[in-house]
């Protein structure tokens, strides 16, 4: 522990509700909300990278 890290900070405000749902999912799969979100984030940056190389456009 105490190694620097080299990833981001960034914040988002979420409903109650959807930020429950997160604490949920993230228990559920013994993760953080901070891992789940990543993770979610991941897929949403492929998923439009690869929108991009087909020529669909963005939403």
């Amino acid at each position: 522990m105490g190694g620097k890290r080299k990833l981001e900070l960034i914040a988002v405000y979420l409903t109650k509700e959807k930020k429950m749902a997160l604490e949920e999912w993230a228990t559920s799969e013994e993760r953080s909300v901070s891992w789940i979100v990543g993770k979610l984030v991941d897929k949403a940056l492929q998923d439009r990278q690869q929108q991009q190389v087909e020529g669909e456009p963005d939403i």
